[in-house]
């Protein structure tokens, strides 16, 4: 019922509406501060309100949103989701978006013992840290990519299945974070479902993500919807 109720409240503007109503079963309202991490999707380009947005207004809190367009999870730099994680302040509830910019620029998958330059997995591990230093009590929920289909115009780019240089599909990678969240034990929402996200269907893109790569606003109310969803069913049991 609450999932119902977020969802219709959700599709209304939820930025006009000035009570948290829809979050009184969910948990979510206790959460004062939420830090928010990742690449172009949680910066919401291309989208009027992002998921983030939507978490605020909701909750009532407070969101620190450092994510950048076109940011590695690993370390590559200032923008990179590695070093995104050094500059969050304490919050009670971290939001780490999983990338496809690694799997595009052809950094190794890897595995846990590497560090954050070596590889993608590395660094995922590397920034997990990161995120418990900034706060040891701090809720932590990964988030997922979504399947994506890049268009120039009606033209496909590529898809989530492409292969790079390495051989690896968009799919490895995120195979390879989700093993890693289970070994941290750490909650993921999976964007990576046609359900939630079809974007290789034309009636789906114009409503929810027009160019096959980046919600729009409805867009973001499904990760909003989901994110929620994984707080109440992993923090609230």
């Amino acid at each position: 019922m609450f999932i119902k109720k977020f969802f219709d409240f959700i599709k209304k503007s939820p930025l006009k509406v000035k009570n948290n109503y829809y979050f009184q079963n969910s948990g979510l309202e206790k959460v004062q501060t939420i830090g928010i991490i990742g690449d172009s999707v949680s910066f919401g380009l291309k989208a009027k309100v992002n998921y983030g947005q939507y978490l605020q207004k909701a909750t009532g809190g407070t969101v620190q949103n450092l994510a950048r367009s076109g940011a590695h999870l690993s370390d590559n730099g200032q923008k990179s989701i590695f070093q995104q994680s050094q500059r969050l302040n304490q919050s009670d509830l971290y939001i780490l978006q999983g990338t496809d910019d690694d799997w595009l620029a052809n950094v190794p998958i890897g595995n846990k013992e590497d560090n954050e330059k070596k590889s993608y997995i590395g660094a995922f591990y590397q920034t997990v840290f990161q995120l418990q230093q900034r706060n040891p009590m701090a809720k932590i929920i990964i988030v997922t990519t979504t399947y994506q289909t890049p268009m120039w115009g009606s033209i496909v780019r590529r898809t989530d299945s492409t292969k790079n240089t390495l051989g690896h599909s968009l799919h490895d990678y995120m195979a390879a974070q989700v093993k890693a969240c289970e070994d941290l034990k750490l909650p993921y929402v999976n964007l990576m479902r046609r359900v939630l996200f079809d974007p290789n269907k034309q009636l789906f893109r114009e409503k929810y993500m027009p160019d096959g790569l980046h919600p729009n606003e409805k867009g973001h109310q499904i990760i909003a919807r989901e994110i929620a969803m994984v707080y109440k069913n992993t923090f609230e049991q």
